[in-house]
């Protein structure tokens, strides 16, 4: 009598969520919550402590006899627009997730076209995709984005490029320079959200390397400063 057949469960399939890091042209070791469990590298040179956080929005931070108000959300969107801006100016350098499946975006016949017309500068952010006339498909992400990220980012992208081609007083770099403004936003962590500590860590700790840094890509202030004395003050104290 022949042996019954033995089934095998299917292979697990990879989720897209599972990304190589790769970098053209040289490899690059980012330090980045979003795709890793540790804990960023706090320069020595920075003397501060992360006392908590309030409302999942305002992050509380000491730093000598100055406590910073640090909105979680404004400096993570200035933080991202800061380094993708950067990605621009160095592309040769680009630093790129290699998604393992490939994001399917689905976006009108308009802006397929307006990612063309502009695939060189957003290639250099550190994406790679290819298009149909409906579609999207993305290969690569820039690092420190979240796939989930991706779609809306390309999204608002294509819409405020394609209205703003006409405008012939702004050039081609201001054009997209503000594209990538909302593209910042839609990846930043969002404000009454809860995130792991690592999450606010790597924020706190890219935000004191920018000491410049004061204000969002849309003009909102990323933190406020309350001195000691001025606390003191308050409460009375001598």
């Amino acid at each position: 009598a022949s042996k019954p057949e033995t089934k095998t469960a299917p292979a697990p399939q990879p989720r897209i969520e599972e990304v190589v890091k790769v970098a053209s042209p040289k490899v690059v070791t980012p330090t980045v919550p979003e795709r890793t469990a540790e804990k960023p590298v706090i320069p020595k040179t920075l003397d501060y402590r992360i006392v908590g956080e309030v409302f999942n929005s305002y992050v509380i931070v000491e730093r000598g006899d100055v406590m910073l108000l640090i909105d979680k959300h404004a400096a993570h969107e200035r933080i991202l627009f800061e380094k993708l801006k950067a990605g621009i100016k160095n592309s040769g350098e680009r630093a790129s997730q290699l998604l393992m499946l490939p994001l399917e975006i689905m976006m009108t016949g308009d802006e397929i076209l307006t990612l063309l017309e502009y695939k060189s500068e957003i290639e250099a952010l550190g994406f790679d995709f290819t298009a149909g006339k409906y579609t999207a498909n993305v290969t690569a992400i820039p690092e420190g984005i979240s796939a989930e990220a991706v779609s809306d980012m390309l999204q608002v992208m294509a819409d405020r490029l394609k209205n703003a081609m006409g405008t012939a007083r702004l050039t081609r770099d201001i054009v997209f320079e503000k594209a990538l403004y909302q593209a910042s936003c839609k990846a930043a962590i969002k404000a009454g959200r809860e995130y792991p500590p690592e999450y606010i860590e790597w924020v706190v700790a890219r935000l004191m390397e920018l000491p410049d840094i004061t204000v969002c890509p849309h003009g909102r202030p990323v933190a406020m400063e309350i001195s000691r004395g001025k606390i003191n003050h308050q409460f009375e104290r001598n």
